[in-house]
């Protein structure tokens, strides 16, 4: 029948070739729908007869001369796709791809391609049967099926190579509104039994070099971004990015990474830069095609991925490398306090013109006040609009184009905004400045607490904390808040729940904090202490002052939402983290005896707990130690401490949405939080100092206090220093031309007695000293003796 069937075709002659070959292709799309007959031509008991084999031959040498005609326009109303694309798998894996009489040519090969991609196209459009559906899908997505085809590649094909990419990777109906996101397993086969990745790489490097991002990006063919040049950066991006994902650190600096790293170097720099330029050209996210959509996706997402690697373990020379000054302009044209984590309206915006470059998008025009593009004049409005817009996906997506101080900027400028919302409340004669809570110093904790639950909305916990202190004997403290006593209150309290003694957070050996595992099993009501503390660390960067602990990043990772990774377990335990490497590289893991299982310690008894069901008596073998280390540092970097995140992270929402915080990584939350323990830039300070009560410049006791601070100060004095002037003992984030009000030294007409501070006004009370052995030794007493009013 087959035989029969191609003769017939080959004998079809029409007015010119092409409408021959168009009705032959239509009449062979009508034989391979029918069901089963790939199956019944290639049984494995039929393939010794020769007559079978040449009519397999034939029928293939058919498919590779119709398949020039295959379009759009070629939708065959009457032949099942689904059957099409089954019979054309099953023909290319048990004939043209494997028996000896099958494929002569790579030509042969792009030819089947252009069928299984035109039967997906088919299939596409809806009018299939959904059993038959569902078969073809099958064949075409399974991992030994994709991984055949990249087999069959020779080396500078690269024609064949975007022909597979498109298969999987373009839209289902070959139209731009299509989805278009391939099968999970495609993904894992591509990543992971196939160099596609390397392979991918040289055919792009073209657009790498001496092209800017506005040319690379036109290249890709915007709104739809479905040219070739697209789906092959896509397929790397979403391949390589999969491939990073268990990658250790030692092995993508190593032999197992499919780039080497000079080309890791060239690369960054280049994703970077036309990520950013994605981005702000068209921002919302919403009304992007999907595969542009499903392009930004795999470009952010490959990105992050070797950003964060970047922080772990430096990849490109610097931190600064990964910003992009032309960022910059966003916060020029922006609003100056924007909605963090909230939606964009739903309005649809019209993508920048593709001639503008980043710069050119937010041009200012210092004489108009107004932003100008090319060819027209926007109103202020619509530019601060596209501004805002961009600058919104830019702290969503990419984050680290834009310097820290920066981000730190765009976040205190939406709490300022926040704040001066309740002014009525937060003012100077407003309820919550009137009402004092009094905090007795030998109950710090349990006051603190008592006073933060009757805060237990934003509303009140955005509102003006006023503390007065209560000496233990029961008199209160002189001194009135306005607002160096609240730090104070914020910092002490700290002090103690935060220390590893105190049995809510262990330490690790660099000495940043993570939650004690043994927290639940010392305190019944640890979950809400966590919380308690969750609104502490929320209200201090609320209120923009800084705290003392140092966390780890594997607490902050999972605060952030992020997942840790295996080498994440570092920050947290380095022994543990070397023996894995160990065990990684061990040559007979089985006579290590081990098992999914973990030991764990909880009210001093010891006990398993099995990582996968029954893994106490599933023993680790070299087939699954991958599985195993991904479980035990997944345990313990992640699960291990789920509760108590979870509390903690519900408190700090009680003041802020973490959204805002997502602008920033662990590293950067962390000096968000607590600032730097390096002590503080003197010269700095100086700049921003102002002198009263009669001391200048060159006044010996002020030379004399500097000298002090430069030269003869340990970082922990210089912290105290801070802590006794300003309530703080970290200094300002941007810089003490941030301390409001400025900090001042004010002269006091006596050289016997102590310094003096007012916190609340950043104001030492600094005796006219007559030598610099007598101020040192007075200055010393007074910020060790952390005594703050009552020294007066």
């Amino acid at each position: 029948m087959v035989n029969l069937m191609c003769s017939g075709l080959d004998a079809i002659s029409l007015a010119t070739v092409e409408q021959s070959l168009r009705s032959r292709q239509e009449l062979l799309a009508l034989l391979l729908s029918a069901p089963q007959i790939g199956e019944s031509l290639c049984a494995s008991e039929e393939m010794a007869k020769p007559s079978l084999v040449q009519s397999l031959r034939r029928l293939c040498s058919l498919i590779v001369r119709t398949a020039g005609v295959l379009g759009a326009t070629s939708r065959n109303r009457t032949c099942s796709a689904a059957h099409v694309l089954v019979n054309m798998v099953v023909i290319l894996e048990r004939f043209a791809l494997h028996h000896e009489s099958g494929f002569s040519s790579a030509s042969e090969l792009l030819a089947f391609l252009h069928w299984l991609a035109w039967a997906k196209e088919q299939m596409g459009h809806g009018a299939e049967d959904a059993k038959a559906s569902a078969k073809a899908a099958l064949a075409l997505n399974r991992g030994s099926f994709a991984r055949l085809l990249l087999s069959s590649v020779d080396r500078g094909r690269d024609d064949i190579l975007l022909a597979i990419c498109r298969l999987y990777f373009a839209p289902s109906d070959g139209t731009a509104e299509a989805e278009c996101d391939p099968p999970q397993e495609v993904l894992q086969t591509l990543a992971f039994a196939t160099p596609l990745a390397e392979r991918l790489f040289p055919t792009f490097r073209g657009l790498m070099r001496n092209r800017s991002a506005e040319e690379v990006f036109d290249a890709l063919g915007p709104p739809a971004l479905a040219s070739p040049e697209a789906i092959r950066l896509r397929v790397f991006c979403s391949v390589y990015a999969l491939q990073l994902q268990p990658m250790y650190d030692y092995e993508f600096f190593g032999a197992a990474n499919p780039l080497r790293l000079d080309e890791v170097r060239e690369l960054l720099p280049f994703l970077n830069r036309l990520t950013y330029h994605f981005v702000i050209t068209m921002p919302d996210q919403a009304v992007l095609l999907p595969a542009a959509k499903a392009l930004r996706g795999s470009l952010t997402s490959l990105i992050n991925l070797l950003y964060h690697r970047h922080r772990r373990k430096a990849i490109l020379e610097s931190d600064s490398a990964w910003i992009i000054p032309e960022s910059r302009a966003l916060l020029r044209r922006a609003p100056s306090a924007i909605n963090l984590g909230v939606d964009l309206p739903d309005e649809p915006m019209e993508p920048a013109q593709d001639e503008q470059d980043e710069d050119e998008l937010m041009e200012v025009d210092e004489d108009a006040g107004q932003a100008t593009e090319r060819g027209a004049m926007p109103s202020a409005t619509s530019s601060q609009s596209l501004a805002e817009r961009a600058l919104q996906a830019t702290l969503a997506e990419i984050p680290h184009v834009l310097p820290f101080e920066d981000r730190v900027s765009v976040l205190h400028g939406a709490i300022l905004a926040d704040q001066e919302e309740r002014r009525a409340y937060r003012g100077p004669w407003g309820p919550s400045a009137m009402d004092k809570h009094q905090i007795r110093r030998n109950f710090l904790v349990e006051d603190g607490i008592a006073a933060f639950e009757g805060l237990d909305d934003e509303q009140g916990l955005r509102d003006t904390f006023r503390v007065e202190f209560i000496a233990p004997d029961g008199t209160p403290e002189s001194g009135v808040d306005g607002g160096g006593l609240f730090k104070e209150f914020m910092v002490h309290i700290c002090r103690e729940m935060f220390d590893p003694e105190f049995g809510l957070f262990s330490a690790t050996s660099d000495h940043t904090l993570y939650p004690a595992t043994s927290a639940f099993a010392k305190y019944r009501q640890a979950a809400d202490l966590y919380t308690f503390l969750g609104k502490v660390v929320g209200k201090a960067i609320y209120e923009m002052f800084l705290l003392e602990p140092q966390f780890s990043r594997v607490f902050l990772n999972r605060l952030l939402g992020r997942v840790n990774e295996v080498d994440d377990i570092a920050s947290l335990d380095k022994e543990l983290h070397k023996n894995m490497l160990q065990i990684k590289e061990c040559s007979d893991v089985e006579a290590l005896g081990i098992t999914f299982s973990i030991s764990v310690t909880e009210k001093g008894v010891h006990k398993d707990i099995d990582l996968i069901p029954g893994g106490s008596d599933t023993p680790v073998t070299c087939e699954n130690l991958t599985r195993y280390l991904h479980l035990m540092a997944n345990y313990r970097t992640n699960v291990q401490f789920q509760r108590h995140n979870a509390a903690f992270l519900s408190g700090l929402q009680k003041v802020l949405p973490v959204a805002w915080l997502k602008m920033f990584d662990p590293y950067e939350l962390n000096t968000l939080i607590s600032g730097s323990t390096a002590g503080f830039d003197v010269k700095d300070l100086r700049a921003n100092t102002v002198l009263s009560g009669g001391y200048q410049d060159d006044s010996p006791c002020v030379v004399w206090l500097w000298k002090l601070l430069q030269e003869d100060l340990e970082p922990e004095d210089m912290g105290r220093f801070l802590m006794f002037c300003t309530s703080c003992s970290r200094a300002p984030l941007l810089g003490f031309q941030n301390l409001n009000p400025k900090f001042c030294v004010h002269r006091v007409p006596d050289s016997e007695r102590l310094p003096t501070s007012a916190t609340c006004a950043n104001l030492l009370k600094l005796p006219d000293y007559v030598s610099y052995e007598s101020l040192k030794s007075k200055v010393l007493q007074a910020i060790r003796a952390e005594a703050g009013f009552d020294l007066s």
